[in-house]
């Protein structure tokens, strides 16, 4: 009695057509054109998926409250604070590291400064062009003192004193950041409650609209207008212009503003404000 063969008694486990096909294809998928076994793609569970979806939710979340508590409201960036000028005066007001960043002090290059003219409190045209040669504190306020002018007043007033007879050598211009009130007035509120009105180097400068709205746009102030009359915001800069015309280094003066919309600083953060505005003027100068 002999044994089948492979060829007479067929296998128990032999594949049919359409399973050699599928088998074919399965391997097939899994080698590539060079011959090299390709990486297959196993199915992701869903609740891996929806594991990974709660994730970036609540990154996506942090980003948000992290930005809304350290960012401001406002783009990013990276601020490199310069090393405290050298004063050429040695009885001047020294500025330390500290006074330094609170004021957020940072060199900007030297840009030329976008020229401008406008009108004084008494009604005179002052021009940047016309004061080169001396150092030009530049800020913003509202012509009606409903900003951080109560906080800057003191700090200018204050800077000036410090100045002594250096303060022959600085001009500080305020420019009107009120698109309600632009006329002149001989006694605005900006200087009259700052203690300003007698400061013979202090110039609030207003104009028409369309002058000022100009200068808003070459030193970077964002004027937002709301729904009441009088109701008007901006961002707070303090930039140094140098005797040469060239912009030099730029400030972010702040305060604590009440629920009544009042701007208010401790007397001692005034002060060294203040002391920081004059040290920086003393070194532009000399």
């Amino acid at each position: 009695m002999t044994s089948p063969t492979s060829e007479s008694a067929p296998a128990q486990n032999a594949l049919s057509e359409e399973q050699r096909a599928a088998a074919f294809a399965q391997v097939n998928s899994r080698v590539g054109r060079d011959g090299l076994p390709r990486v297959g793609r196993a199915p992701i569970p869903a609740k891996f998926v929806l594991f990974v979806t709660c994730v970036f939710v609540v990154l996506g979340l942090g980003g948000v409250v992290v930005e809304h508590y350290f960012g401001g409201g406002a783009p990013t960036t990276t601020t490199i604070f310069a090393p405290a000028p050298t004063l050429e005066a040695p009885t001047g007001p020294q500025l330390s590291a500290t006074t330094e960043a609170m004021m957020g002090l940072k060199q900007i290059g030297s840009a030329r400064a976008a020229q401008f003219t406008l009108l004084d409190q008494s009604g005179r045209k002052w021009s940047l062009a016309a004061h080169k040669g001396q150092v030009v504190v530049l800020t913003f306020l509202n012509a009606h003192c409903n900003d951080l002018c109560p906080v800057e007043g003191a700090e200018i007033r204050q800077a000036e004193t410090l100045l002594g007879a250096m303060s022959s050598h600085v001009e500080f211009v305020i420019v009107n950041s009120d698109p309600n009130h632009t006329r002149v007035v001989a006694h605005p509120s900006v200087l009259r409650v700052g203690h300003l009105e007698n400061q013979r180097t202090v110039h609030f400068l207003t104009g028409p609209l369309e002058q000022l709205n100009a200068i808003w746009i070459d030193y970077g102030l964002a004027v937002k207008v709301g729904l009441r009359p009088g109701q008007v915001a901006h961002n707070n800069v303090m930039y140094f212009i140098a005797p040469s015309g060239r912009l030099r280094l730029l400030a972010v003066p702040f305060g604590n503003e009440d629920h009544a919309g009042v701007f208010s600083l401790g007397s001692a953060d005034i002060s060294r404000f203040a002391r920081g505005i004059a040290s920086v003027a003393v070194s532009l100068a000399g």
